[in-house]
């Protein structure tokens, strides 16, 4: 085994592990919240009512299983861009046509970065106007959830 592939390997299997660490926490979380869902904790009693404690239940465990989706699906967008090889060409096309200036690095980091975040934006809009809105929580519009994202 050459040494690139131990790293490959070595990364493949934390990005793995930091899945099943995020699955096994929402699970915790969601025995948490269950084992709790028949009554509104004592500290809360006097800020919240029992029919909105019950819609924050309900809200915490359909978010939870919406987020195991979500992260099955970042982490294989993760997966295909650290081994398709697609951020070596990028980069070494980058270099070819602009050189190796701070700027032009500083630049490919930034658009890899946008390129990251764009495959989760259809999962940020059910989030927000379709899971959120269901049990009342949405107060954004969708013109400032847009301005936010260009932010």
């Amino acid at each position: 085994m050459t040494a690139e592939s131990i790293v490959l390997l070595a990364a493949l299997l934390l990005i793995l592990g930091r899945l099943a660490a995020e699955f096994r926490l929402a699970r915790l979380n969601e025995r948490h919240v269950l084992a709790h869902a028949d009554h509104v904790p004592e500290p809360f009693r006097n800020m919240i009512d029992p029919p909105t404690y019950t819609r924050a239940v309900e809200y915490t465990l359909a978010k939870s299983r919406f987020s195991r989706v979500e992260d099955i699906y970042q982490t294989g967008i993760l997966i295909a861009f650290l081994f398709s090889g697609i951020l070596p060409w990028s980069h070494q096309l980058l270099v070819e046509h602009w050189g190796l200036s701070a700027w032009i690095q500083a630049a490919w980091l930034v658009a890899v970065g946008v390129a990251l975040s764009l495959p989760s934006l259809p999962f940020e809009w059910v989030a927000q106007f379709r899971l959120e809105e269901r049990f009342g929580f949405n107060t954004t519009t969708p013109k400032l959830w847009w301005t936010d994202r260009f932010k």
